[in-house]
Parts: structure tokens; C-alpha cells; sequence
């Protein structure tokens, strides 16, 4: 369990954490002590960062540098290379590469102005149990997911956005658990560039912020739509806007669900309960993919000399050693298929859907169960619902509605068309409601009603 913060460490993450688009217009009128945030920021991760273990380590941190806060910082999971840190893929020891060239993501980003501060912590090949981070906000939940090291350091206040990866919701679950935003970007092989992939069909990279807002912000100002090659701005009108959740799921998701429906409905989008099955029948098909494809990737690195992977590592990586040459091409085929489902419900039906996170509460810290590589899973079971996405290969905003029954926070995902990742960015902000509902409470500061708690009978 995470210590209390300090009154003084309280302070400074008010300071650190403050919105973006504020902290810009204090710069601009000159009332921002830009010195004492460098050294406030230093003293943070000084401080913090041993007890919830967001960087790589040794930590390489650019912090301090001149340019920040005028530039905004990001940091990169531990499978993305950026030129002058090592990329050593979670793994402890044994392994480590110092890339001569930035992947496509970092370099994008530096071309906006974005400043790189450091690499941040992954599970062992995205693929381990043994979490590397601790959950800032909520210390009784687990940081699920590989990128847990880039939502930790978006949650602590470490840095203002990080880059992550998504092949099966391993960006989506730590940003929510951690009470953060997560935008998983169009998946294009350009992205995936200098990216150590799980599972390339399935892959994407994307963007941890602390809110929907921030998040809307750092696109339009850093003009992220044309960097990527993107589409900017949302539709025109009311958006027709599908609800979804399949039966199991639990009542606190539901709720949370409920909150999204009516806040969308509000604001006069056409909002439909609908029943879509077609997208929990890609779920099996889409475990299988992601485990057939891990053991194709990081399966070479089992018996390097020098190199010892944990042993639930290695189960992951041997989960898909059965799938022979004849299924995995049945399991691209059905891929296929997936994408012309959801190319046609997000066309023709629909402008965004919109379904929990996932069918189940989050794990608590303690527990080591892993949630990096789901499986075949039954609808009514524990879930995999961001499996969806990967297999259709769509993007996907996921961020925070309310808290559970366990004081864990409760989210949901909301799915648009390919390319429509502006769409993503505005719904985000229109779901943020007030811009204070992900502004969840830091260990040893009261919650301050920030987000509601839902009870559901």
C-alpha cells in the first residue's frame, strides 16, 4: 500500500497536475514560477518514483531541462525506442538495446514540440504478470497492463502525457485503474515503427493523459490530427451513438455505462441502447490471434544466453505455440472479416459505440493474475471486451465515469471508425462533463467528491 503524501508532496502534485490549458495561460501572462516547477517536478519523481516505480531503471530523466513546462513532456514505454535511452523491454536484467533512431511515434511528437523526459516501465515483453508499478491514486487496485509505467507517471504527475501500446487493452485498463485518459491511436504499420510488438495485426500505439481535457487540448494546440495523419474535427450535428454491454457484466460498469449514456444524450447526440453480439463473437478469435502472434514475436527471446525470463513470461509467450500455419491464417481471415463488421456499424450505423471497459472490477494491487494476454474468454466470464477494438483494429478512447462498490474506478470505452480519432478526442471531452471528474483523489488526499460514486442495487 502507498504511503501517504506528505502536505508538501500534496501541494506539489496539485501544482504538477494542474490542466494543461491553465498552466499554459499562467506561462503566458508570466505568473508561472517556471524554476520552482523544474525543481518541484525533480523533487517528485526524487521522492515518489521509488515507491511507485514509473521509470525504467536506472532512471534516465531529462528533468529539469530549460524547455519544460513551455514544452510539454512525454515519456515512452519501455518497447518504444527513443534515441539516447535504452530500450530493454521490461525485462530486469540481461537485456538492453540503445537505439540509434526514434521510433515514428517519439519523432512525430518531437516534431510538435513535445519533450521527451524518459522511458517508463512495461510487464516483462508486455507479456508478464509481475507488475513493475504502483498504483498512485487508487493504491488498493492493480496498475493492469503492460503500460502500466505510462499511466502511473500521467497519474503521479511525473509528466504531462506518455506513449503506450495497445494490443489488447493493455493502454486502456491502467489508464482508467489509474484514473487517467487513454486515447489508442488508428493502428498503421507507419506507428507501429520502432515499436516491439506483441501482436502486429493488433497493435497500436497511443497517448495517456491526465483528462479527456487535457487530452483535447495537447491535440488541437499541438495540431496531433495532421501530425498523424488524421482527419481533424469531429462530425458535423448530432452524432448517432450506439450504448453496448454484454450480459455479465457488472452492475458498477453498468452504472457507470448509464452515466456516459445520459451525458451524451444531454448534450443532444442520438443515444440507442443496442444489442450487438457481432462484437462479442470477435473475442475468442481475437485472444487466440494476440497469443499466436506473442509467441511469433518475443517466443525468440526463451533460452538467450544471459537472459532469464520469468516463468509466467513464458507461459504467455508459449500460449499460442499450438496455433499452427493453417489456423492463424483462418484467425486473419476472421480479422478480416471483424474489420468490414465494424468499418460497417461505425459507417453506416453508428458514429461512435460506446461499452464498458470491461465486464468485471479491476484486480486489487496484491493479486498477480495477469490481464497483459487475455484468452478465449466467455462473454459472461471475467471479459476481455477491449479485445474488440484490437481485432477490428479501430481506435478507441477509454477514460473514468464513476467509482465502484470497492472504490475503484469504473470506465468505458467508446469506439469510432478508422481515422475518426478527432471524433474520439471531442466525445472525451464532452463525457469529462465539468473537466473535475478524473481528477480522482492522489494517497493521503481527500477525493473531494471529484468523481461520483454510483451504487447500483
Amino acid at each position: 500500500m502507498s504511503r501517504p503524501l506528505t502536505p508538501e508532496q500534496a501541494a506539489r502534485h496539485r501544482s504538477l497536475t494542474r490542466p494543461l490549458a491553465h498552466r499554459r495561460a499562467a506561462l503566458t501572462a508570466g505568473d508561472l514560477d517556471v524554476t520552482g516547477m523544474r525543481a518541484d517536478l525533480a523533487a517528485q519523481i526524487e521522492e515518489l518514483d521509488p515507491e511507485y516505480g514509473a521509470f525504467v531503471k536506472p532512471r534516465q530523466i531529462a528533468a529539469g531541462r530549460p524547455e519544460w513546462p513551455a514544452r510539454e513532456s512525454v515519456t515512452f514505454k519501455d518497447t518504444v525506442d527513443v534515441a539516447g535511452f535504452a530500450t530493454k523491454l521490461g525485462i530486469p536484467a540481461g537485456y538492453a538495446v540503445r537505439p540509434a533512431v526514434s521510433a515514428r511515434i517519439a519523432r512525430v511528437l518531437a516534431g510538435r514540440g513535445l519533450l521527451a523526459l524518459g522511458k517508463v516501465t512495461s510487464t516483462e515483453c508486455a507479456l508478464g504478470t509481475k507488475k513493475p508499478s504502483r498504483n498512485p491514486r487508487f493504491p488498493h487496485v492493480s496498475p493492469a497492463g503492460s503500460s502500466t509505467g505510462s499511466a502511473v507517471a500521467v497519474a503521479a504527475g511525473f509528466c504531462d502525457v506518455s506513449v503506450g501500446t495497445d494490443s489488447g487493452g493493455s493502454l486502456r485498463w491502467p489508464a482508467v485503474y489509474c484514473g487517467v485518459t487513454a486515447l489508442r491511436l488508428t493502428p498503421s504499420p507507419e506507428l507501429l515503427e520502432g515499436v516491439h510488438c506483441v501482436a502486429p495485426s493488433m497493435e497500436a500505439p497511443g497517448l495517456i493523459t491526465r483528462t479527456a481535457d487535457d487530452l483535447a487540448w495537447l491535440w488541437r494546440t499541438r495540431r496531433l490530427a495532421a501530425a498523424f495523419g488524421l482527419a481533424d474535427g469531429p462530425a458535423a450535428g448530432p452524432l448517432r451513438i450506439a450504448v453496448t454491454a454484454p450480459r455479465g457484466t457488472d452492475p458498477d460498469l453498468l452504472a457507470a455505462l448509464a452515466v456516459a449514456h445520459d451525458r451524451l444524450a444531454a448534450l443532444g447526440h442520438d443515444v440507442t441502447r443496442a444489442d450487438l453480439p457481432q462484437l462479442w463473437d470477435m473475442i475468442e478469435a481475437a485472444g487466440q490471434l494476440l497469443a499466436k502472434e506473442a509467441h511469433d514475436g518475443f517466443g525468440r527471446l526463451r533460452g538467450r544466453p544471459g537472459l532469464a525470463l520469468q516463468p509466467e513470461t513464458v507461459r504467455a509467450m508459449t500460449a499460442g505455440a499450438h496455433i499452427g500455419r493453417s489456423q492463424h491464417e483462418d484467425l486473419l481471415a476472421r480479422q478480416e472479416a471483424a474489420v468490414r463488421t465494424a468499418g460497417e456499424l461505425l459507417t453506416r450505423r453508428y458514429d461512435l459505440i460506446v461499452l464498458p471497459l470491461e465486464t468485471g472490477l479491476p484486480d486489487p494491487a496484491e493479486r498477480s493474475a495477469s490481464t497483459s494476454l487475455p484468452g478465449p474468454s466467455a462473454v459472461d466470464g471475467p471479459g476481455a471486451l477491449t479485445l474488440v477494438a484490437n481485432f477490428a483494429r479501430l481506435p478507441v478512447l477509454s477514460l473514468p465515469m464513476t467509482l465502484s462498490r470497492e472504490g475503484s474506478p469504473a470506465g468505458v470505452q467508446v469506439l469510432a471508425a478508422r481515422g475518426r480519432d478527432a471524433l474520439l478526442v471531442a466525445a472525451g471531452a464532452a463525457l469529462n462533463g465539468d473537466g473535475a471528474l478524473p481528477n480522482l483523489s492522489v494517497a493521503g488526499e481527500p477525493a473531494g467528491g471529484a468523481i461520483p460514486k454510483v451504487r447500483t442495487q
